[in-house]
């Protein structure tokens, strides 16, 4: 299509302009390279505000490396083999290190600087594995902040050898960075050079040029109402973690941060408690995975906004519907732009339901591990709590040099129409390529117990189906009535699912578990022909809990 073309192209010129930007770093790559790199000192340690386990911090002092779901017991895990890609990266990142630093015991600190040490050998013989600059920039900010450890005791000829790795680290990022295309990937890379600016002595000139980039850099992806351009909810919590610690270190060095940075976190705050169910986890939209609910409560905790919950967000494209402890959050709005869309989903109007503490209704989500099969059939609709139109979703992903996994094509005229608790919305996702319209309209009740829904196709004779991906932990009962189903949450509440036309209780998988994919059900609703019927209406009430007969009084004894 020529709106798909179109797409492709844009892409393509755009890493091309980006990689003859990233010729003008040659000469000075070269000068680290050949030339002698000083030693800084490190002034500041940065806080770390995610949880360091203890467990871990044992298992890595007695050489077993338990990364991406795989263990490796090894002296040196840098000479060994790496199972896996994620495992590769999740070694070479070094965040493990956190579980070191918060052990501080000699042992620690020694193992620590073994597994340092091993890096910068396995570098130097040009055995180490290349990674990507995300996983550079995050060892950069994990050596920073476990420096105290790995310093405290060290011989010189330790310090020497890990300051003037990091310093060429530092100088590789900074020249990497005019040729990072669009994304999360540029804002950790930023992150981790102000991190570097602010905490090595010498480096004013790097914080007042990053710290410029990085500011421009959340302008430009902290849409006004808090969400993440890419559409990706679990970036806000990662970001504002990563941001807290900046705002404290700019004040310890007598220095001003980007009003950027603070009126950034400012607007994210609001944003995570928006995509939270009752359970704590966030809603599996575009990329979502596994909720880290520690990192949640962590980051939720330096919220200054008095805890507001926003029942809108019309610049990202999520509504929330919440009574009674009910809670649905709705996803309506257009494809993310190509740059940034690598991890969004085929979900437009898609939807999670949660009542209290318990999740009813999902999205399988994204997997932990990118496991590249689960990971595209993530991405599909029919991974959605939505409408599939003739067994297609609603966005086309590139599979070309440059654009392999971005959107070229899907939803871009999304209308959003709310009234209190009733929401109506409509996109052309579909319209290009099976020429229809998909229309979803949700009522939920004052009181939270009944979520009405109506689903309408319009245009073409195609065929479709609704689906309803159901928490692993709601066992979905079929009935004799073959348009209803029953729901019992683990802790005893009912729901009760009725449409209008005949329902089907099928197999799914949620994805976004920490124990890793998981099987669970699905409700369907299958239509053959969207002339004849062009729209179904169904329903999830919950069910009023049967309460016990009352107790007879105690007869008195009688004294004999």
């Amino acid at each position: 299509m020529i709106g798909e073309r179109r797409a492709a192209l844009s892409l393509v010129a755009a890493a091309s302009l980006r990689a003859a930007t990233g010729l003008t770093a040659v000469p000075g790559r070269l000068r680290v390279a050949l030339g002698a790199t000083p030693a800084p000192a490190i002034v500041l340690v940065p806080q770390d505000l995610r949880t360091a386990d203890p467990v871990r911090a044992d298992e890595l002092i007695s050489g077993v490396y338990v990364f991406a779901g795989r263990i490796i017991t090894d002296a040196d895990p840098f000479a060994a083999r790496p199972p896996n890609r994620d495992w590769a990266e999740a070694l070479a990142g070094f965040s493990w290190l956190r579980h070191l630093r918060a052990a501080g015991t000699p042992e620690a600190a020694e193992a620590a600087r073994r597994l340092v040490s091993g890096w910068m050998e396995a570098e130097a013989r040009g055995r180490s594995r290349p990674s990507s600059v995300t996983v550079a920039a995050e060892r950069v900010r994990a050596w920073i902040g476990a420096s105290g450890l790995l310093l405290a005791g060290a011989d010189q000829v330790f310090y020497r050898r890990f300051s003037r790795a990091l310093w060429r680290q530092v100088r590789q990022l900074d020249f990497a960075i005019a040729r990072l295309p669009p994304g999360v990937g540029r804002l950790a890379v930023l992150v981790a050079l102000v991190t570097a600016g602010l905490c090595m002595e010498g480096e004013e000139r790097l914080v007042s040029r990053a710290s410029r980039l990085l500011g421009e850099e959340l302008d430009r992806q902290i849409l006004p109402d808090g969400c993440h351009v890419s559409r990706d909810p679990g970036v806000l919590v990662a970001l504002v973690l990563d941001l807290l610690p900046l705002r404290q270190l700019f004040p310890a060095r007598n220095a001003t941060p980007p009003a950027a940075i603070l009126t950034a976190v400012d607007r994210m705050m609001p944003m995570i408690r928006f995509f939270q169910h009752g359970d704590g986890t966030l809603a599996r939209f575009n990329g979502m995975g596994q909720t880290a609910i520690d990192q949640v409560a962590t980051a939720l905790a330096y919220d200054e906004t008095r805890g507001l919950t926003p029942a809108s967000a019309p610049r990202g494209g999520y509504e929330r519907l919440e009574a009674g402890g009910t809670v649905a959050l709705v996803d309506c709005g257009p494809a993310p732009p190509p740059g940034f869309s690598a991890r969004a989903h085929a979900g437009c109007l898609s939807f999670e339901l949660s009542s209290g503490l318990e999740t009813i209704v999902i999205n399988c989500g994204s997997p932990s591990l990118q496991r590249a099969t689960w990971r595209i059939q993530a991405r599909k609709t029919a991974a959605h709590s939505t409408v599939t139109v003739a067994e297609r979703s609603s966005m086309t992903l590139g599979r070309g040099l440059y654009t392999d996994g971005l959107v070229l094509s899907g939803p871009r005229d999304v209308t959003c129409r709310r009234q209190d608790l009733t929401l109506e919305a409509r996109h052309d996702g579909y319209l290009g390529r099976v020429g229809v319209r998909h229309g979803r309209r949700l009522a939920l009740s004052a009181a939270g117990d009944l979520l009405e829904g109506v689903d309408r196709i319009e245009g073409e004779d195609r065929s479709y189906v609704l689906r309803f991906h159901i928490h692993p932990a709601v066992t979905l009962i079929p009935t004799e009535h073959p348009r209803a189903a029953l729901l019992r949450l683990p802790s005893g509440e009912g729901w009760r699912f009725l449409a209008d036309q005949p329902v089907q209780v099928e197999e799914s998988v949620a994805l976004a578990l920490a124990e890793g994919p998981r099987r669970t059900m699905q409700i369907t609703v299958a239509v053959a022909s969207s002339a004849a019927t062009p729209a179904v209406s169904w329903s999830f009430q919950k069910l009023e809990r049967p309460r016990p007969p009352p107790r007879a009084e105690d007869e008195p004894e009688l004294p004999l």
